[in-house]
């Protein structure tokens, strides 16, 4: 982002948790800091957006942002189905009548149910038009009313007529069982320990090793609600450090220290007994009061002064840790025993047990399927040649075993047609 001027971002928003629709929002930053937001949703297939909210700050208004980021909506989807809801506070009325869309045809206001029933509820629409109508009149606007399919007229039958074309739409959720996630926090570490980790000269691991120390391994992090924006655990590492910029971009107080983003990357979680969570398509929000114990297999972090240099270190063993409980009577005995109060290890922490490698018991057995393995392929390479034509092939052991194995499978009908391997 831009220390000067203006500049645009999108990035994802956590108001999607249950939603098939994944939430986004436009940002617009001037001199550094967030002027002005645009937040809607958008189909699994990327042709339809629903907003729901564009809002610019006090200092930044009647300069034209707003049509900005309405505009870079429009870009950035340049096929998809617009709608753009109800529900306008007095200024975005006034707003909307002066405004000029680079694209009316694809606003579903302005276009016959039957295009684009299938994206959205046909019910809902008519009636968030009859309230725009009902605002407009009020605030004494004129509304873009020209261009708007049968404004202020009863819709109620047409609505109803295209309400059954409306397909709610399907999408893969976030499973923290299967898949890795990952999480992250925004930070302002001591001078000391900033210049340390963000050092490219130092060890990697020793680097990881002091931020988790610092962080706590039981204080990973967890969200309360969606305007936490870190604590989601995100399907990919650069959400993750999205959400911690995102943090920063919306804080009301600045901190004189230079921040750092983290990401934790967490395996899939092991264990019987899920922990109680809302899922979205890319993101997990925990739920349960308790403690989260999960196994790390990593650590990123980035200052955003530099965002292109990334320092990712990779855990050769998986390092326990756990997302702490809500409260302090929330926590499990086993937390207790291994993090205080802070979540940090405790001096006398019981060492998890290394789980044995699966393949180890077998080492004999993989190795002497690989001798075999070694040893048909040597005795097929030493076969001789087949023979040229005008000459006869001599009789060997191999070559009656092979011409009784071809025989057996012709008359057992497998070896007739083609096959996959």
């Amino acid at each position: 982002m831009s220390e000067t001027g203006l500049s645009l971002w999108r990035t994802s928003y956590k108001y999607d948790l249950g939603n098939s629709w994944s939430g986004q929002r436009l940002i617009a930053m001037v001199g550094g800091a967030m002027a002005g937001h645009l937040d809607f949703f958008v189909h699994p297939d990327g042709q339809a957006l629903s907003v729901l909210l564009l809002e610019v700050s006090l200092a930044h208004r009647g300069q034209g942002l707003a049509s900005v980021l309405m505009d870079a909506l429009y870009a950035a989807y340049p096929t998809a189905w617009i709608d753009h809801g109800t529900r306008r506070e007095p200024d975005g009325i006034v707003w909307w009548d002066r405004y000029s869309e680079p694209a009316p045809e694809r606003n579903i206001h302005n276009r016959p149910p039957r295009e684009w029933a299938r994206y959205f509820d046909a019910r809902h629409v008519m009636a968030d038009k009859a309230d725009n109508a009902a605002r407009n009149r009020t605030t004494g606007v004129h509304g873009h009313r020209d261009a708007e399919y049968r404004y202020g007229e009863r819709t109620e039958t047409e609505a109803q007529q295209y309400a059954q074309h409306f397909r709610e739409a399907t999408a893969n959720y976030a499973d923290p069982s299967v898949q890795s996630l990952y999480g992250s926090l925004l930070l302002y570490l001591p001078p000391g320990l900033h210049r340390f980790i963000h050092d490219g000269t130092r060890a990697i691991e020793a680097r990881a090793d002091a931020l988790l120390q610092h962080i706590g391994h039981g204080n990973l992090p967890r969200a309360g609600t969606v305007e936490d924006f870190t604590g989601f655990w995100n399907t990919t590492l650069d959400a993750a450090l999205a959400d911690a910029a995102h943090a920063e971009a919306f804080q009301l107080y600045r901190s004189p220290r230079p921040s750092t983003h983290v990401a934790f990357h967490a395996l899939p979680l092991d264990g019987d007994k899920e922990p109680t969570y809302i899922a979205a398509g890319n993101h997990v929000h925990y739920t349960a009061e308790s403690d989260i114990p999960v196994q790390l297999s990593g650590l990123s972090w980035r200052a955003p002064t530099r965002s292109w240099i990334r320092h990712d270190a990779k855990f050769h063993t998986p390092v326990p840790a756990s997302l702490p409980p809500l409260g302090p009577l929330d926590a499990t005995p086993a937390y207790q025993a291994r993090y205080d109060e802070l979540g940090e290890l405790r001096h006398d922490a019981p060492m998890p047990v290394p789980q044995p490698d699966p393949l180890a018991a077998q080492g004999e057995q993989i190795r002497a399927f690989a001798d075999r393995l070694i040893q048909d392929v040597a005795e097929r390479t030493a076969l001789p040649s087949p023979p040229t034509e005008g000459t006869q092939a001599l009789s060997t052991p191999q070559s009656a075993q092979h011409q009784q194995t071809l025989e057996h499978l012709r008359t057992s009908g497998r070896g007739s047609g083609p096959h996959v391997r």
